[in-house]
């Protein structure tokens, strides 16, 4: 998902409904994540630039919204040198930069239940040991 892909526009009856909460739906594969802070680089090969990257993603997703429209973010963690990481304080941060604010966080396990207890049904290809994924909800702030 990237924000400069096109958008439809909800309309009913061939109006612009334009009371409805704007909401934008994107999922972060983990593999795209960043590994370090936005901005923590130097120079021209600066991890983070607004232009790419997700710190890009966030600015132009929030150049989408009006203020109090949601962006709703699915992700996951992924695994790095054996070991799972979660990348949600990274995106947190690039959002607020990005002038989101952090609404909720939403866990969705992975599993069933059997005889009182949950048992972990991960995705097919997930990472071993993967037994949620999350969904943030961030909303638009606009300062005049």
């Amino acid at each position: 998902m990237d924000a400069r892909t096109r958008c439809t526009v909800d309309r009913i009856r061939g109006v612009c409904n334009a009371r409805r909460t704007p909401v934008i739906l994107a999922e972060l594969h983990p593999d795209t994540l960043p590994t370090s802070a936005p901005h923590s680089g130097y120079g021209n090969d600066e991890q983070g630039a607004i232009d790419d990257g997700w710190p890009g993603f966030f600015h132009r997703a929030h150049r989408l919204l009006r203020t109090g429209g949601l962006l709703l973010l699915a992700t996951r963690q992924r695994r790095d040198t054996g070991q799972l990481t979660h990348p949600l304080g990274l995106l947190i941060a690039a959002a607020r930069t990005a002038g989101f604010r952090y609404l909720q966080h939403i866990v969705v396990v992975h599993g069933h239940a059997v005889d009182g207890r949950i048992v972990p049904t991960p995705p097919e290809g997930a990472p071993h040991g993967l037994i949620h994924s999350d969904l943030l909800v961030l909303s638009a702030i606009h300062t005049a």
